[in-house]
């Protein structure tokens, strides 16, 4: 007689939600444990990335994260999760998508800006046999259209690690509210400015990513919009135009061309991005600045602490990991001074 598989405890609690997902979540597990990715039919480069950063020693906090996510959402619509429409936002490569992909919503949509992490999940999700309804590239414009298209609205908008790269997060609300007042908005972000240790993570981060590659991308973008500019005016315009991408980008230019007022990046400190298309924006938020975009959007907010994965490798790191916790627990409603991860819900 075969062994019973150990039921694992990705997420905590006895209502018939959190079982379920619990379930689903131990068989996502088993799926992508045993996955045999390296026969995908994929770009080598993509291949690679999705078995060393999804497939390693991270898949147990990636399913957590994924199962914890897609419960409190569904607790915060109000609503059955069949019938709930949900999107991973900027899904890239990891897991929530999948997880949701094996429960029983009424829509499960992916979306990435990028066609080839699209294709890849979509290689990956018809080799395990994940049943995902849609896949789309683009913004969140994108990602509302194809609901007001397909003549449903999307109840649930969930995000791992992808608010803080948002070029507009105004307009990202805005859009969202303007499509259904009633989503539940839920994104987690590791850029948890309130915590020492993850600010000065992403402080140092931004300014390698600025140096090194978004400053010599926007200094030829100037060249190529002012060829006639000079070295002085490259320097001060590439500094100025540090976090402005798209039409914000131009308008700066033409600003300084007419020596008119340049209009200021909100809550810039190290914020950076791509100048073109404002892809991978970099921005380090605090609470009360997320509270007033997300309320002047015309939502209410959350934002809660997150945990520290206990599954490492290392003993002492897990038991690091576990008193820090129990210490998050305790502090209560400030436990993100401690945490590494931030929840920022709207609703």
């Amino acid at each position: 007689m075969a062994a019973q598989q150990e039921v694992i405890t990705f997420l905590k609690g006895d209502d018939a939600l959190a079982i379920l997902i619990n379930k689903k979540a131990n068989g996502l597990f088993l799926l992508l444990q045993n996955f045999e990715a390296g026969s995908l039919n994929i770009e080598a480069g993509l291949k690679d990335y999705f078995i060393n950063h999804h497939l390693g020693k991270r898949l147990f906090f990636s399913i957590q994260n994924s199962a914890h996510i897609i419960y409190q959402s569904v607790k915060k619509t109000g609503k059955a999760i069949e019938e709930i429409n949900i999107v991973d936002y900027g899904a890239g490569l990891g897991t929530l998508y999948m997880l949701a992909g094996m429960l029983n919503f009424k829509r499960v949509v992916y979306n990435d800006y990028m066609p080839e992490w699209k294709s890849t999940a979509a290689s990956i999700c018809q080799a395990l046999d994940i049943k995902i309804d849609a896949y789309i590239t683009g913004d969140i414009d994108a990602v509302l259209n194809y609901g007001r298209t397909e003549n449903f609205s999307f109840d649930i908008i969930a995000s791992r690690n992808v608010i803080e790269h948002i070029y507009s997060l105004p307009f990202f609300y805005e859009e969202v509210y303007r499509h259904n007042p009633q989503a539940v908005i839920f994104s987690t972000t590791s850029a948890n400015y309130h915590n020492p240790a993850m600010w000065l993570k992403h402080y140092l981060l931004h300014k390698k990513i600025e140096k090194e590659q978004y400053l010599p991308v926007r200094k030829k973008e100037l060249q190529k919009l002012w060829p006639a500019i000079l070295p002085k005016q490259l320097n001060e315009l590439t500094s100025i135009t540090r976090g402005k991408a798209k039409e914000d980008f131009i308008t700066a230019i033409k600003n300084y061309q007419n020596n008119n007022p340049q209009v200021l990046v909100p809550y810039l400190r190290t914020n950076t991005c791509l100048p073109d298309s404002g892809y991978w924006c970099e921005h380090l938020l605090a609470k009360e600045e997320y509270k007033q975009i997300i309320t002047a959007a015309g939502y209410k907010m959350d934002f809660t602490a997150g945990y520290w994965d206990t599954h490492y490798k290392s003993l002492s790191m897990n038991l690091l990991a576990k008193c820090l916790n129990q210490l998050i627990i305790l502090i209560g409603k400030k436990g993100y001074l401690l945490s590494p991860f931030v929840n920022v819900v709207a609703y």
